[in-house]
């Protein structure tokens, strides 16, 4: 979320959020020396404490975003190379193991968020001494920050350690070396914070505070969850009527005025970097590249086609052309969530000069140099089709190489519409859930999905929520929870993987392997099942 300014916490948590990376990160110099007395005057401080929560979403070590995506979006029919090849190829053909670096990076945010968030939560009612209610908002922000990055924990590795109150000191062993909770036990303790936050933060945001949680933002993740929970692996389907429920508290008219939320019109303008914080963000978190923080958003320069903006983009990502094919014609969102062509920018690489016509050929597999002939880069393997749903906006001066601007989108309002349609078709109101589905095709300009069975309309909304949806971390986890990973392994080629060798299924696949680094730190903890 969008806030410009932030103070870290008590070096102690510091100290300690690092532990969680690896035992040498205690070495590791803490980024504020302020004690609780100091860090928790007053409301002002509280305040300040709380935007630090939201500033570890995005704080250095920015590669983990990148590990993020490829977690979350890989690893499916429709993944493959991108245009340098090997950045994700261990993880769409699942060869990763559990020493594979992206998860000890994405492991470490999480939980130096949530560190942070307890920070908050168990010191807060300090700042404001005797006056308690003055601090209940803030500590309902920092659980649903909390919640939130849970979510992602529990989704991606199953069960995790619960750590729900501040580390103060190395006494903490048993936070320190807390033991996996179970994944039940971690979905109670989300909905718990959920719940909390949305029955005291405000249901809207404006102003100074545009981007922060409100009790529509917990209300759609809450909402989320609850779909979460019905599929696999917990199958507490009546959990399909509370996600229903919940997120329909959020749509109609009136509802959607309550909580400040809509439907834009156009698709691309979505995430167009003058339109950040719209009215269809329900969830997102913001960078800010100037000379005193050269250091953004990732994604843009691993992920764009070399050459669309800045002419030194690293593709390591790519869809399949059959991705490509799913969109109708005239679907809006087809040739801006992919790129299949454009006009080569920035300085002369990869065969390319500037003013080059690229277009992605998918007879060979590569993108081709209209003028040359040649593919790009490199043929001696088939990439696809680079990701392009970002802004499509250069890097702004002095940022360094992997500096973009665009916020990171977390959740959006079509997200809630397609979830709310899911959950009333699996609690038999399909002619409920239809027009939900219609409405998110209709601002596509795509042909709409006619009535048909319950399971029709269930492979319909699932197709859909790819089309509106990928690359926004949801396809692995939509794939996970509806239990078709194997489905989606059967329906891979051999050609999509570099090396050609892709790894059969096994239920193991179904969670990522806890970071080994973890293992080896904390004897209480223990790997996911044949790992």
């Amino acid at each position: 979320m969008k806030i410009k300014n932030y103070i870290a916490l008590a070096s102690i948590t510091a100290v300690l959020s690092g532990m969680w990376g690896c035992k040498n990160n205690l070495e590791e110099s803490p980024y504020s020396s302020l004690s609780k007395e100091v860090a928790f005057r007053d409301e002002e401080s509280l305040n300040q404490a709380t935007i630090g929560v939201y500033q570890a979403w995005t704080a250095a070590d920015f590669g983990d975003i990148s590990n993020r995506f490829i977690l979350s979006e890989s690893g499916h029919r429709y993944a493959t190379a991108g245009i340098l090849g090997a950045g994700s190829d261990p993880y769409y053909s699942f060869g990763h193991v559990a020493t594979s670096p992206a998860f000890e990076s994405v492991w470490a945010r999480f939980y130096r968020i949530i560190l942070r968030a307890n920070t908050v939560i168990d010191n807060a009612e300090r700042a404001v001494p005797g006056e308690e209610e003055e601090a209940t908002p803030y500590i309902a922000e920092a659980r649903f920050l909390r919640a939130y990055a849970y979510f992602n924990l529990v989704r991606l590795f199953g069960g995790v350690p619960l750590i729900l109150r501040e580390v103060g000191s190395l006494a903490d062993d048993d936070l320190i070396f807390a033991p996996r909770a179970s994944v039940e036990e971690v979905y109670a303790a989300i909905v718990d914070d959920l719940t909390f936050a949305e029955a005291n933060l405000p249901d809207s945001r404006g102003g100074a505070e545009l981007g922060r949680a409100s009790a529509g933002s917990a209300k759609a993740v809450l909402g989320k969850v609850y779909l979460t929970m019905a599929g696999k692996p917990l199958s507490s389907t009546e959990n399909y009527q509370k996600a229903a429920g919940k997120l329909s508290e959020l749509v109609g008219a009136v509802n959607e005025e309550k909580y400040d939320m809509e439907l834009l019109p156009d698709f691309e303008e979505v995430f167009a970097l003058t339109n950040e914080r719209n009215r269809e963000i329900v969830l997102s978190f913001g960078y800010f590249i100037n000379s005193a923080n050269p250091n953004g958003n990732i994604l843009p320069f691993n992920l764009f086609p070399s050459g669309l903006v800045n002419g030194d983009e690293q593709t390591n990502y790519g869809l399949t052309y059959d991705f490509y094919k799913l969109f109708d014609s005239t679907d809006t969102r087809r040739d801006f969530t992919m790129v299949p062509r454009y006009i080569f920018q920035g300085s002369a690489r990869a065969g390319a000069e500037p003013g080059d016509s690229i277009v992605y050929d998918p007879k060979v597999g590569n993108y081709i140099i209209r003028r040359t002939g040649a593919s790009l880069a490199h043929d001696d393997f088939r990439y696809g089709i680079a990701y392009g749903k970002l802004a499509r906006v250069p890097r702004p001066a002095g940022a360094a190489i992997q500096g973009y601007s665009a916020d990171l989108i977390e959740m959006r309002f079509s997200d809630v519409l397609l979830c709310l349609a899911e959950a009333l078709n699996e609690t038999g109101k399909s002619n409920e859930a239809l027009p939900l589905l219609n409405r998110v095709r209709a601002r596509a300009k795509a042909m709409p999905v006619k009535a048909g069975t319950t399971a029709q309309l269930r492979a319909a909304i699932r197709r859909e929520r790819r089309l509106e949806l990928t690359g926004e971390f949801n396809t692995v986890f939509d794939i996970r929870r509806w239990g078709t990973l194997q489905e989606e392994i059967s329906a891979m080629t051999q050609e999509q993987i570099v090396d050609n060798v892709l790894i059969p299924y096994s239920p193991r696949l179904e969670l990522y392997p806890i970071p080994q680094s973890q293992i080896d730190a904390n004897p209480n903890l223990r790997q996911n099942e044949n790992w």
